[in-house]
């Protein structure tokens, strides 16, 4: 008989659920083989100023983080890191791309690349905010 428990070993149950959901899913949707994606926006003595984090997995890229400080920004860097992403993404023979973003971010920012919106969830993070879904289809 299986039973209920809160678990204290945080990573040995993380392990054990990721382990047999990761089994489940290649069965059913093939090997997930998947690749990082890290890219950066770099000032002139090298330091990150921006970047693009994400994922090719599947037929997909899921862009995890997309940031560009504050004193780069309206200058195209966005665009051009999604795009180099995205072009990654064709490479990889990748069919869409997706993403979240809150409001507080720019959620403004995607669908003027072609994104389209598939989900909102109002009160995240906060009361008054909301985190917006994304895709892309390549």
């Amino acid at each position: 008989m299986a039973t209920l428990q809160r678990e204290t070993d945080v990573a040995a149950t993380r392990e054990a659920v990721l382990s047999g959901l990761s089994a489940h899913n290649a069965a059913v949707a093939g090997a997930r083989n998947s690749v990082p994606l890290a890219l950066s926006l770099r000032d002139e003595a090298g330091t990150i100023v921006g970047g693009l984090i994400g994922e090719l997995k599947w037929e997909w890229l899921h862009i995890d983080l997309l940031w560009i400080d504050e004193a780069h920004r309206g200058e195209g860097h966005g665009e051009a890191l999604v795009a180099l992403a995205e072009s990654a993404a064709r490479d990889h023979g990748a069919r869409g791309v997706y993403l979240s973003t809150m409001s507080l971010q720019a959620p403004g920012f995607y669908p003027k690349r072609g994104y389209r919106q598939y989900g909102v969830m109002e009160g995240y993070p906060v009361a008054g905010h909301r985190i917006h879904h994304f895709a892309k289809a390549l």
